[in-house]
């Protein structure tokens, strides 16, 4: 047993000054001493990089930054993953902050999809959503770019996998620490919304605040404004409005002005979110919620869109369970739930032809993103026992269904994954398999091509001779 008469007090400076010491210091406790804090080098590398940075920064975005002085403190002393930590739950907070500009229902309606809307409804509810489901909702909002996305994605990884919880701690390097801290403060903290969010937030909260029927000349200034709103934008718009359309509480006003805007909102919106709707409609029908089914119906009648109320059960149960797929993906102990979901997914088809078409897109990338995981070192990121049964799955596309899956890989929000490399090992083993049932040549050989060099396969897209490959098959995502 320690005797605390014996043991020496460690001043703050010396701490800072020599990681020995503090080592000496935890060594005295019978306390682990490996790969808890950096190296002298190491945090001198922050003490003389840290102070051009800090100095950059304006006086009032340094005056209330808190975690900027816990940052500061924490490379200090040389923990690292702590300093990491600070920052990226400031990065969080201010996400939450960019959602609830945007407006917390918009934001609801994009973020959290199936029977799980209906409990998220005001700012606090914002904490339940998952950091991965923030940042992905942010990019597809506008509210941080495809570009910012793609750092923020990669330092949460590397947040997640060097988190205490897991059996292995990776060390990171002082610079590496610093662009980090860069990227968040520089195009996250300082950053503004996006000018089309912030107009998408004033449309919703004109409808809900006026109290007359909006005027010709109105409706036609909004429909030239639509036409110039992203598909991202113009999508959540559609959900939203169809929400205030069926909720029972709208009033006829209110109703009769989304009646005048939405059959413009459902023209430049994509079928994906039209399917969901029907979707919608279809579980008022299951929960016997009469109102909102009988209002349902009425705007699609008024959007002239009733063709996908009528869609075949197996497409409406699928697309339900794609967004089941994709809430258990993004909620708590993925692992176990993610494996049920999808063997109800697979009773619905033996062969590529029982797909249905319309359900094809939206099963591809919840899949994918199921199969190809979250690139950490823990069971390699993907469900054990969902693994099979995910390549069950893309044992049983066909060419167009590869195809799909190709196009799918260039998405932001899974293109991303791409660069990690456990990532990297698990789309290696979907391309063999997608290889050996392809039956188009060029087919083979893109997949050849991807797998070859499968450290580039995020970026061969903009690569001529894989692009002169998929070019007469493929059209390539907007942002590819």
């Amino acid at each position: 047993m320690t005797n605390k008469e014996s043991i020496e007090p460690v001043r703050p400076a010396q701490l800072a000054a020599e990681s020995s010491v503090f080592a000496a210091y935890l060594e005295q406790f019978g306390l682990p001493t490996e790969n808890i804090i950096a190296t002298t080098e190491e945090r001198g590398v922050i003490a003389a990089n840290l102070p051009s940075f800090l100095s950059t920064l304006p006086s009032d975005v340094k005056k209330d930054a808190c975690y900027l002085s816990k940052f500061v403190g924490a490379t200090a002393i040389g923990l690292f993953d702590a300093a990491l930590n600070y920052v990226w739950n400031e990065v969080v907070l201010c996400l939450r902050k960019k959602a609830i500009i945007y407006g917390v229902d918009l934001f609801f309606d994009a973020a959290v999809g199936g029977k799980n809307r209906e409990t998220f409804n005001i700012e606090d509810d914002l904490s339940g959503l998952k950091d991965t489901v923030l940042l992905e909702s942010c990019m597809k909002l506008e509210l941080i770019s495809d570009i910012v996305f793609i750092k923020l994605d990669n330092i949460l990884t590397m947040r997640n996998e060097i988190a205490a919880s897991h059996p292995n701690v990776e060390s990171i390097g002082g610079f590496e620490l610093l662009g980090w801290l860069q990227t968040c403060v520089k195009d996250v903290l300082q950053e503004k919304p996006s000018e089309s969010a912030i107009k998408i937030k004033a449309l919703v909260n004109n409808l809900k605040t006026r109290s007359d029927v909006i005027d010709h000349a109105s409706l036609i200034r909004l429909q030239s404004e639509l036409k110039n709103l992203s598909p991202a934008h113009v999508n959540n718009l559609l959900m939203t409005s169809f929400g205030i359309f069926v909720d029972p509480s709208s009033g006829q006003v209110l109703r009769k002005n989304i009646a005048e805007i939405s059959p413009t909102i459902w023209q430049f919106s994509s079928d994906n979110i039209k399917y969901k709707i029907g979707v919608t409609i279809d579980s008022y029908r299951t929960n016997l919620h009469q109102e909102k089914l009988e209002k349902g119906v009425e705007f699609l009648k008024l959007v002239g869109g009733l063709m996908y109320e009528s869609l075949p059960s197996r497409n409406i149960a699928l697309q339900k369970l794609a967004d089941d797929l994709e809430d258990a993906h993004n909620g708590r102990d993925n692992y176990y739930h993610e494996p049920s979901i999808m063997k109800d997914i697979l009773q619905y088809f033996r062969s590529s032809a029982d797909i249905p078409h319309d359900a094809l897109s939206s099963l591809v990338q919840i899949v994918l993103r199921c199969r190809l995981g979250r690139g950490l070192s823990y069971r390699r990121g993907v469900s054990p026992s969902g693994l099979p049964l995910y390549d069950k799955f893309f044992g049983l596309l066909d060419d167009e269904g590869i195809t799909e899956c190709i196009a799918t890989l260039y998405k932001p929000e899974l293109n991303s994954k791409l660069r990690n490399p456990t990532c990297q090992e698990h789309l290696h083993e979907v391309l063999q398999i997608l290889e050996q049932i392809a039956i188009s040549e060029r087919l083979k050989q893109a997949l050849h091509y991807l797998a070859s060099d499968v450290k580039n396969a995020y970026k061969a897209n903009v690569r001529r001779e894989f692009r002169e490959l998929m070019d007469p098959i493929l059209q390539w995502p907007l942002n590819s």
